[in-house]
């Protein structure tokens, strides 16, 4: 059974959905090419994803009837294991300037697609459960997990990341591999999933380089430093 976990709480996936859901309505303004529309539609989507597990909370605890629930777990869950593996390799290989980068990312994109399809057979096939892990939903789906797949996942949405040439989305790429990579650790450890931080940063380096590439770049050192200053004069 592929394990997954999300957030605290219903209150923080609400607040990590709108949070993010403003840094993907920033970086959709800012797409000055077409080929940058899949890498903008990342922190959308993340958004959402945090959205649809509030509604597995609150049908878990009650709040709202089980079928609500069945189609938010659903929801949650074609985002993470089909959509992610899938958007993440080609959001980043459209915007590689660099061609051998961007050949060296295919493999991992297909991988990401074989990952999507055969995660998608397991949602329609089930079982799919989730239930309270303490302060995290922990899911399951499937009767049997295989390390490949795990393996294939792990290496779609962190290794492309990891041969941008783009430093920040480097250095994102790392964080997923430590992330993902080390799920099932967390989960034994009792611990929460890191997956709404993830998601929240991943979301403000995107915006951020698609407002660059729009000339239009977040100024917060520029704007510190004037306030600093005034606050001298001052």
């Amino acid at each position: 059974m592929t394990p997954i976990c999300g957030c605290l709480s219903a209150e923080v996936d609400l607040f990590a959905a709108f949070a993010i859901g403003a840094l993907g309505i920033d970086a959709l303004r800012h797409v000055s090419h077409r080929r940058q529309l899949a890498l903008a539609a990342i922190p959308m989507t993340l958004a959402i994803h945090q959205l649809t597990e509030a509604g597995v909370w609150w049908s878990l605890e009650g709040s709202i009837p089980e079928a609500a629930g069945t189609v938010s777990m659903y929801l949650y869950l074609a985002i993470a294991l089909v959509v992610v593996p899938i958007l993440i390799p080609i959001g980043v290989r459209s915007v590689e300037p660099e061609a051998k980068r961007r050949r060296s990312m295919t493999p991992f994109l297909v991988g990401g697609v074989a990952v999507g399809i055969v995660l998608a057979a397991a949602l329609v096939v089930g079982p799919v459960r989730a239930s309270i892990g303490g302060h995290y939903i922990d899911y399951g789906v499937g009767s049997t997990y295989y390390p490949i797949i795990g393996a294939l996942y792990i290496g779609a949405v962190a290794v492309p990341l990891i041969m941008s040439s783009h430093r920040p989305f480097a250095w994102l790429g790392v964080i997923n591999l430590v992330l993902v990579g080390g799920l099932a650790y967390l989960l034994m450890a009792g611990l929460i999933s890191l997956w709404c931080g993830a998601a929240a940063l991943q979301s403000v380096v995107i915006a951020h380089y698609l407002r660059t590439e729009a000339g239009d770049p977040w100024r917060i050192p520029d704007r510190l430093r004037e306030l600093r200053s005034q606050l001298r004069t001052g």
